[in-house]
C-alpha cells in the first residue's frame, strides 16, 4: 500500500475516533438560565446584576433569559439592556426565550431585542414597545418616544433585525405573535421548550445553572411599587408625628423604618443606606435594653441588625451567590454576639439598679466589736467608728464580743453576737 494511502487511512481513523469526543465537548458547554417571570423594576435589576456577575466570574459563555414580563419601568429596563450589551462585549452570548404562556411586552421587548438571539414559543407575543410617560404632557411623551425609537432601532441594527418591524412596535404600539415575529425576521426561531432552544444553539448537553428571583429581589420589587412606597412614606411620617405626642420610641423607630423603605422603593436612597440605617436602629434598641430590661428590645435589636446585614449582603453583586457558607457563619456570629450581649446587658442593668448605700445603711452585714456591754443597748465599733447599738433580741452582749450588724433604726445599729470574745480580732476590726 502506498505511503500516501496509509496516511489517509490513519488520519480518517483518528478523525472517526475523535469525533465523539469533539461532539461531546461541543455539548458540554455551561449555560445559565435566568427565570425572568416578573415586571421590569429594581427587583429585576438586582436579579440581572447577580446573574450576569456570576456568569462573568465563572466564565459561563451562554446566558438564556426565560422571559415572561408585562413590562415595567424605563430606568430599570435601560439598566438591564446595558448589562446585556456589556455581557455580550465580554463574549457572553445572551439569548431571550419566551416560553409557552409568556410574553415580552413593553420594556421586555427592548431587553429581548438587545439579546444576541430571540426564540419564542407558539402562542406568545413580543411588543408593543411604545413608552408611556405617566403624568407627562404631549411634548414629554413625544420626547421619550423619539428617544426610545432611536434606541430600539440601534439595538435592532446591532443584531441584524428588521428595523421596520421594531419601528412599528414603538411608533404604532404594534405587537407580534411568535409566527409573525419569525416571518418578519424579528426573532431567530420558534421553540416550544427550553430544550428546543438548546438544540437550536447546538448546546443541548450544556450544564445548566439556574438563577431565579431571590427573596431580596422580590422584596425590592414589592417596595418599588409606587402605591407601596407612597404608603410606606405616609405611614412612616404619621408614626413619627404620633410619637411626638405619645413619647414612645417604638413609633419613632417604626416610622424611620417605613420611611426608609419608601425612599428606597422610590429610588431616592439606595439599599445600602437602608441597610446601615436598620443596623443603627438595631444598635439603638440594644442599648435601650439597658434601661428597659425586659429583653424584647434586645431581641428586636438583634433581629434588625441581622436584617440590615442581610440587606447589605444582598444589595452587592456578589459572585458566586452571597449566601455561601461564610455568610451563614457571619449570621451565626452575629446571633451569638446577640446572646452574649443579652447576658452582659442584663448584668449592667442589674448593676445600675443597685442603689448605692451610704452612712449606717452601708454597715448592714458588717462585723464589729462591742466596746461596752450591750444590755440591751451599748456601744460598738464598726469600721473604726463607734456607734450606739442595741442587741437584736434584747440579750446581753459583753464588751469585747464580736458582733454583726443586721439592721438599723435611725442612728442606732441593731446587732447580734457573731461569736464569743475575740481579742485577736479587735485590732483587725479597729
Amino acid at each position: 500500500m502506498p505511503n500516501s494511502l496509509k496516511y489517509i487511512f490513519i488520519s480518517a481513523a483518528v478523525i472517526i475516533l475523535l469525533f465523539p469526543l469533539l461532539a461531546n465537548a461541543q455539548e458540554n458547554h455551561e449555560c445559565m438560565i435566568i427565570n425572568f417571570n416578573m415586571q421590569v423594576d429594581p427587583g429585576a435589576v438586582s436579579l440581572f446584576q447577580r446573574s450576569f456577575s456570576y456568569a462573568e466570574s465563572n466564565r459561563i459563555p451562554y446566558v438564556i433569559i426565560e422571559m415572561n414580563t408585562p413590562g415595567g419601568y424605563l430606568d430599570s429596563m435601560m439598566s438591564i439592556v446595558n448589562m446585556t450589551l456589556q455581557a455580550e462585549q465580554k463574549n457572553i452570548t445572551v439569548v431571550t426565550f419566551v416560553p409557552p404562556g409568556g410574553m415580552a411586552a413593553s420594556a421586555g421587548s427592548y431587553i429581548a431585542v438587545a439579546s444576541d438571539k430571540i426564540y419564542m414559543s407558539n402562542g406568545t407575543f413580543i411588543g408593543p414597545s411604545t413608552p408611556i410617560v405617566e403624568g407627562g404632557n404631549a411634548e414629554e411623551q413625544a420626547h421619550v418616544k423619539n428617544a426610545m425609537l432611536a434606541w430600539m432601532v440601534s439595538l435592532a441594527q446591532l443584531h441584524g433585525r428588521n428595523v421596520t418591524a421594531v419601528k412599528a412596535m414603538v411608533l404604532n404600539n404594534t405587537a407580534y405573535s411568535a409566527g409573525e415575529a419569525y416571518q418578519y425576521h424579528l426573532i431567530d426561531g420558534i421553540a416550544n421548550s427550553l430544550s428546543d432552544v438548546l438544540v437550536a444553539m447546538n448546546i443541548s448537553g450544556c450544564s445548566q445553572t439556574v438563577s431565579s428571583p431571590s427573596v431580596y429581589d422580590q422584596f425590592v420589587s414589592f417596595i418599588s411599587n409606587p402605591t407601596v412606597d407612597g404608603l410606606f412614606i405616609t405611614l412612616g411620617m404619621m408614626a413619627i408625628m404620633l410619637d411626638i405626642f405619645h413619647a414612645t420610641i417604638l413609633l419613632t423607630i417604626l416610622g424611620i423604618l417605613l420611611s426608609a423603605f419608601g425612599l428606597w422603593g422610590s429610588q431616592i436612597i439606595g439599599g445600602n443606606i437602608v441597610g446601615v440605617l436598620i443596623i443603627l436602629v438595631g444598635g439603638t434598641l440594644i442599648i435601650a435594653e439597658v434601661k428597659v430590661g425586659h429583653g424584647l428590645l434586645l431581641i428586636a435589636g438583634t433581629l434588625l441588625s441581622l436584617f440590615g446585614t442581610w440587606i447589605l449582603a444582598s444589595g452587592i453583586s456578589y459572585s458566586p451567590s452571597p449566601y455561601g457558607m461564610l455568610s451563614y457563619i457571619m449570621f451565626g456570629i452575629i446571633a451569638g454576639l446577640g446572646i452574649i450581649a443579652a447576658y452582659y446587658l442584663n448584668w449592667i442593668r442589674k448593676t445600675f439598679r443597685v442603689k448605692p448605700k451610704a452612712g449606717p445603711e452601708s454597715l448592714i452585714g458588717k462585723k464589729g466589736i462591742a466596746v461596752k456591754d450591750l444590755d440591751p443597748e451599748g456601744e460598738v465599733r464598726v469600721e473604726g467608728i463607734i456607734w450606739r447599738a442595741r442587741s437584736k433580741n434584747g440579750e446581753r452582749i459583753s464588751a469585747g464580743s464580736e458582733v454583726r450588724v443586721v439592721a438599723r433604726e435611725e442612728l442606732i445599729l441593731i446587732v447580734e453576737e457573731a461569736r464569743g470574745k475575740s481579742g485577736k480580732n479587735l485590732e483587725h476590726l479597729i
